[in-house]
């Protein structure tokens, strides 16, 4: 048989009008294989060579060793015991040819298409986002559903187990209903074990979520993310469209994009299917089985803080702030995602919700109740004192008001406690009285509580007075008078 290239200068030369003899000489080939070729219309055809190895009479005992894990040269070694003549590079050609199969054989997949209603997928990607010029570790949780390809995206800052159930749970309220299978990776927050063999170990409070929702876990093959491949291949897509290059002021801000972007992938037409995403969710949505109603505290965990008596709880170094309602009482904080708490009072209602802060840990943030309550102690302090004021001025009149000017002079802010105490002092002398001394004391410039006791020692008192101040109680001097017979002792001389 002659080459492809022979064969073609052959026709073309015959096209010519050279002779048979002359292409012969020219292309080096016998008269009959020219004749052959001129007259045959098909180009020749090759079939392949089949050779046979040494190794071809031991191929089953070479595959058994194999499949039990044997290196090269003990394969050599044991084929050796049986007889086999040849090399162990040979041996080693053979192995690799089988191992490049298996690869092959693995990395071959066929494309399934799922039902409406049937599968959603679930992946999380990890990512540097900048927020204010920080790096900011955030976790993109992505729940597909594989017959509309219906996506939802939300994120994280950490990665918990309940941060997953959390991110699934909320994907299946936006979509309305509950599908039969969840098709998801094999992290350690949901497979404790995948062996080869097939046989999984699910994480115990993942399996809660799933029972609790009806969804049959499906784990892929470990090292085979093409299983979930309507997953896989819109990360990167996010991946470029969005947060590559991306940076933001705060978190809020990136909230608003991933929302948008989530919007216009799910509006869309489809590459593959020629249809947009939610065009196929109007048919799908009508097989999703109902989302049965759980209480929130059996999904997720809560912590229980005890607020201080400022009315905060601290949380990761930070402090929060709760209704001062709770001071010094157990609450219940909630962390979502990682990036938000939620704190609820001993009976269950939630009081508070905060963002968590993620760079001025440590920082007590002022209390929206501290300034209304000091506001309103200012007020009732101040309603006081202009009540002692005002009787102050109805006791004694002009003198009163007179005398409280030159007070505001002499005592500066112990004001109060110096008209409080003149005021008291009308309980032992008559009204008149302690006016009368008050002008004097105005004439003399002495304006201080003392100077009027002073004064009014001078005149009669009405009745004993005690007086409290800081030291033990002093009564006012007061003569007592009492016959010598109080003291007579009788005495019997019998």
């Amino acid at each position: 048989m002659i080459s492809m290239y022979k064969w073609q200068q052959v026709k073309v030369l015959r096209s010519k009008g050279v002779s048979i003899k002359k292409i012969a000489q020219k292309m080096k080939l016998s008269k009959n294989t020219v004749r052959k070729y001129v007259r045959s219309s098909e180009p020749p055809r090759f079939k392949p060579r089949h050779y046979t190895t040494l190794l071809n009479e031991y191929e089953d005992k070479t595959n058994e060793m194999l499949r039990k894990g044997y290196i090269g040269t003990r394969i050599y070694n044991e084929l050796v015991a049986m007889g086999y003549k040849g090399s162990l590079p040979t041996v080693y050609r053979y192995l690799a040819g089988i191992r490049e199969r298996e690869t092959i054989k693995q990395k071959v997949t066929t494309r399934v298409e799922t039902p409406p209603g049937k599968q959603m997928q679930y992946d999380w990607k990890q990512w540097t986002l900048p927020v204010d010029g920080k790096g900011v570790k955030i976790y993109i949780h992505e729940m597909v559903l594989s017959y509309s390809r219906k996506k939802y995206y939300t994120y994280s800052l950490t990665i918990i187990t309940q941060d997953i159930i959390r991110a699934i749970a909320t994907a299946i309220e936006f979509f309305g209903g509950v599908p039969e299978e969840l098709l998801i990776d094999n992290p350690k927050q949901m497979v404790i074990t995948h062996k080869r063999n097939g046989t999984i170990r699910y994480n115990d409070e993942f399996l809660r979520f799933c029972g609790l929702y009806g969804i049959e876990p499906t784990a892929c093959q470990n090292y085979r993310a093409r299983t979930k491949g309507k997953a896989e291949r819109p990360f990167y897509y996010i991946q470029e469209h969005l947060l590559r290059g991306l940076e933001v002021k705060n978190l809020s801000d990136f909230d608003a994009l991933l929302l948008d972007f989530m919007d216009s992938y799910n509006a869309r037409e489809h590459s593959t299917l020629k249809e947009s995403p939610d065009g196929r969710f109007s048919l799908e949505k009508g097989f999703l089985h109902d989302i049965p109603f759980i209480e929130p505290t059996v999904l997720y965990e809560r912590e229980i803080k005890k607020a201080s008596n400022e009315g905060y709880i601290s949380w990761a170094g930070s402090l929060y702030p709760v209704p001062m309602c709770l001071c010094l009482r157990n609450v219940m904080v909630e962390k979502i995602f990682g990036r938000l708490l939620k704190i609820y009072a001993p009976t269950g209602e939630m009081v508070a919700e905060h963002p968590i802060r993620l760079f001025d840990s440590g920082i007590r943030p002022p209390h929206p109740e501290h300034e209304q309550i000091n506001k309103g102690y200012r007020e009732r302090k101040e309603t006081r004192r202009s009540l002692l004021i005002r009787k102050f001025i109805e006791t004694f009149h002009e003198n009163g008001e007179t005398y409280i000017e030159g007070l505001k002079q002499t005592v500066g802010a112990n004001l109060y406690w110096h008209l409080e105490e003149i005021v008291r002092y009308t309980e032992l002398y008559s009204v008149g009285e302690v006016s009368e001394v008050l002008t004097e004391c105005t004439k003399m410039g002495a304006y201080h509580k003392n100077s009027v006791k002073r004064l009014l020692g001078e005149r009669e008192i009405k009745k004993p007075y005690i007086e409290t101040v800081l030291m033990p109680p002093l009564c006012v001097s007061v003569t007592i008078e009492r016959p010598l017979s109080a003291y007579k002792v009788e005495v019997d001389h019998a």
